[in-house]
C-alpha cells in the first residue's frame, strides 16, 4: 500500500513537497505457532527482529530489543526470557516495563539498576519501544507491517 503525505517546510504552502510512504504487512507467523512458544514468539523479517506477544487473547507486535541498551526481549538464553504482565513486555535485563500496545514505558525506567550506578553514570531518559500493527488472518496467519 503506497500512502502520500504532504509535508510543508514552511509556512507558506508554496514550499510543500510530497514524501512517498511504503507500508507493507508481511506474514511472519500464525496464532498456534505463538501459542506453541507461549504466547511470546520472535520472527525476523529483512534482518530484524520483531517480538510477537501474546496478552489476554490479544496479538501484540513489538521490536525485539529494549530502547535502554538494545538487549533482546525475548533471546536465545535463560537469561534473556522477558515476561508479559498486564498487557505489558518486561526487559529482563533492566525490568522496565513496555505497553504492548502503546510501546510507552509503564512505571520506573530501568529498576534493576543500582541507584550508585544510575546516579554516578547517569540513566538515559525514558524511551518508548516501538509497536507495528498486526492482523490476524481468519486462518490464524498473523501479518505485521514493516
Amino acid at each position: 500500500m503506497n500512502r502520500t503525505a504532504v509535508v510543508s517546510r514552511s509556512a507558506q504552502p508554496s514550499r510543500q513537497r510530497s514524501v512517498s510512504v511504503h507500508a507493507a504487512f508481511t506474514k511472519v507467523a500464525t496464532k498456534s505457532e505463538v501459542d506453541a512458544a507461549g504466547g511470546r514468539k520472535v520472527v525476523e523479517v529483512n534482518g530484524t527482529k520483531y517480538l510477537l506477544a501474546e496478552s489476554e487473547g490479544q496479538v501484540y507486535a513489538v521490536l525485539n530489543k529494549c530502547s535502554h541498551l538494545g538487549l533482546s526481549l525475548v533471546g536465545k538464553t535463560a537469561l534473556l526470557q522477558g515476561q508479559v504482565v498486564n498487557k505489558c513486555i518486561v526487559c529482563p535485563a533492566h525490568n522496565t516495563a513496555f505497553d504492548l500496545a502503546t510501546g510507552e514505558v509503564k512505571g520506573k525506567w530501568c529498576p534493576k539498576l543500582p541507584e550508585a550506578i544510575s546516579t554516578s553514570f547517569g540513566l538515559t531518559p525514558p524511551k518508548p519501544l516501538p509497536v507495528f500493527a498486526l492482523r490476524m488472518g481468519a486462518d490464524g496467519s498473523i501479518e505485521i507491517d514493516v
